[in-house]
């Protein structure tokens, strides 16, 4: 029956990573996953002083005329870094993860997705629109951190907690 679960929930991942195949990717810089991780290092209650770590000093090192081109890359810039954590937490989470509870985070993380597009096309939308796009990519971006962070937070409780029992088989 679990199999029935993985088939859809695997359809509907590869549908979702098509819509955000329509974002430009950028590849994460050492120097960019270098600073994030020392903020991130100094204590999980200070993480989400980090978010914007990368992209507020890049937006503000961009020149003035270009300031709504600086707010989309530098925030995609950062993101990349994010995104990348999130990928790596998710990955040593379901490490952690019996099949049951695996097939349920893929299906949390997907709806979250869809959650987290639909919440920054909406802000976006929302805004006067010069300045739409590089306040729906900022919305991105925090969005995206804040859940690296919390998936973090979550793959680093389960891996110190291990069951006080090994399953057994009982025949």
């Amino acid at each position: 029956m679990r199999g029935f679960l993985v088939i859809p929930v695997l359809m509907a991942q590869f549908s979702c990573a098509a819509a955000l195949a329509q974002v430009p990717t950028n590849p994460v810089q050492s120097a960019d996953r270098l600073q994030v991780a020392n903020c991130v290092r100094q204590g999980l209650a200070a993480s989400p002083a980090c978010i914007g770590l990368v992209a507020v000093p890049c937006v503000s090192a961009a020149s003035t005329t270009d300031r709504a081109q600086a707010e989309i890359s530098c925030a995609r810039r950062e993101e990349a870094v994010w995104r990348e954590r999130l990928t790596l937490a998710g990955a040593a989470l379901e490490r952690t993860l019996e099949v049951g509870a695996r097939s349920q985070f893929a299906a949390l993380q997907l709806a979250w997705q869809s959650y987290a597009v639909q919440k920054c096309a909406f802000y976006g939308a929302s805004q006067a629109p010069a300045r739409s796009a590089g306040l729906q990519a900022g919305c991105e971006l925090r969005e995206v951190a804040e859940r690296a962070l919390e998936v973090e937070r979550l793959a680093a409780r389960q891996t110190r907690c291990p069951p006080a029992q090994p399953p057994q088989i009982i025949r």
